[in-house]
């Protein structure tokens, strides 16, 4: 008889690799997707820990899942409002640390930066059971008080059969490069795009740049992240240990990163940092400079310039996160939609989430792009 567990561990060694290369060529994904997370792991702190959740029937392992873990969880992470106060601010950092709550979560964007949903399978059939397991042996974690997934609606059912509450979430934004035979035809499909980019401005530069910054860009390229993070809808419950650590790691000091940089007067208005493996392309890190970036359409060319790079060196997708505003949604062509999952032993903490997730980020993101989406059809 087989039986199926689950089990809690921080290693991942090259032949259990293997085991999910068969998911990998599915996926049109190489072994690099792999690399990152593997370095947050070796950086995890008290606070902030990764780990792998793994699969095994009957000892063989089987599936794979990607997760954090983070102690207190800080409620400002998740509610702008929060954020933006300067006396809720300070009034919800004491009471997580009072809270002290546990939480593990999973997703995309900090953990396989944006190429793929973190969950990997030996074969494909075995989709369902395992996250079946995944979710079971979250639910009986006793050191978790809350599990937070952002998922897409794939395994919607499971969730939910599971005891997982689902939550609105905004859409994955990515660019499908095969439908185009060069940026032009792109441009074509985005009228105002196309003119606000051909105004002539010599003081404006796109750049690609594969491989390790120098020192003077990485400050530049930090002082756009400090200043995206301070504007952004939405950050992340390990926003802090991101933004500590993604410019120190191996990885983005090496040639598999690709950098898009836009400069205004040689200053590096915006920036987006990409992953590519196999067919895809995934943002790992992103930033603007508003000093600079406004009036310069600086994200419009970061992203024209990256769906350009993508056609030209054969990538099929490039996956941009979620939506998180109306200029992105506006310009990417294919979604993926998503749902906040979420699950507490605790009666209380359900009935508090249920209370508060109306003001928390993701929900604002739904918000904003149900909005778009509205306005859009209007105007057709």
């Amino acid at each position: 008889m087989n039986t199926t567990c689950c089990r809690k561990e921080i290693t991942l060694t090259e032949q259990e690799k293997e085991v999910f290369s068969r998911h990998l060529k599915q996926q049109e994904l190489s072994d690099n997707v792999w690399d990152l997370f593997g370095e947050w792991i070796a950086r995890s702190t008290s606070r902030v820990s990764f780990f792998y959740l793994k699969v095994y029937r009957d000892d063989e392992l089987i599936g794979l899942g990607l997760f954090v873990r983070t102690r207190p969880f800080d409620l400002r992470t998740s509610y702008s409002a929060l954020r933006n106060n300067r006396f809720l601010r300070q009034l919800a950092g004491s009471l997580s640390v009072l809270a002290n709550n546990c939480v593990y979560l999973s997703f995309r964007n900090l953990i396989t930066s944006n190429l793929t949903r973190p969950f990997f399978y030996q074969e494909p059939a075995m989709a369902n059971d395992i996250m079946k397991a995944f979710l079971a042996y979250l639910k009986n974690e006793k050191e978790a008080d809350m599990v937070i997934v952002v998922d897409t609606s794939i395994h919607d059912d499971i969730y939910q059969t599971e005891g997982f509450l689902k939550y609105p979430s905004s859409s994955e934004a990515w660019l499908d490069a095969t439908r185009y035979k060069d940026i032009s035809e792109y441009l074509a499909e985005h009228r105002s795009l196309k003119k606000n980019l051909a105004r002539r401005r010599k003081d404006v530069t796109s750049e690609v740049q594969q491989g390790p910054v120098s020192d003077p860009d990485r400050k530049q390229m930090k002082s756009c992240v400090e200043c995206s993070v301070e504007n952004s809808r939405v950050n992340t419950p390990c926003q802090k240990f991101f933004e500590d650590n993604i410019f120190e790691t191996d990885v983005f000091n090496s040639h598999k990163y690709v950098h898009f940089l836009v400069r205004v007067d040689g200053t590096i208005a915006g920036f987006h940092t990409f992953q590519v493996s196999g067919s895809d392309m995934g943002g790992v890190l992103g930033g603007f400079n508003r000093d600079y970036s406004q009036k310069s359409f600086a994200y419009e060319r970061v992203i024209v310039a990256s769906l350009d790079y993508a056609i030209k060196n054969n990538i099929k997708r490039v996956h941009y996160s979620l939506i998180d505003n109306y200029t992105k949604l506006r310009l990417i062509d294919s979604v993926e939609p998503c749902g906040l999952y979420f699950y507490s032993g605790s009666p209380l903490k359900r009935k508090m989430f249920k209370l508060t997730n109306r003001f928390g980020d993701i929900h604002r993101l739904y918000l904003l792009e149900k909005q778009g989406r509205k306005e859009s059809k209007q105007q057709e």
